[in-house]
């Protein structure tokens, strides 16, 4: 999931994000339909929260790299 340029990298971390936030709409819909039990809900919960914390870090620090935010304002 690397890229050779910043806003190209940028741009597959978003996706990558948005793709977690569907991918935890599927599964709490898979929780409240009853197709998984409370513990796998939550260890799958836990792995997609943790893989969106590294992936918004990342975000967040190149958009300060390429100049799209400022770190303190």
């Amino acid at each position: 999931m690397h890229a050779k340029d910043p806003k190209e990298y940028l741009s597959i971390l978003e996706k990558e994000k948005e793709r977690l936030e569907k991918e935890m709409e599927a599964l709490i819909e898979k929780r409240n339909k009853g197709e998984i039990s409370e513990e796998e809900f939550n260890e799958a919960k836990k792995r997609i929260e943790r893989k969106f914390i590294e992936v918004m870090d990342r975000i967040v620090q190149l958009r300060y790299i390429t100049g799209e935010s400022k770190l303190f304002s």
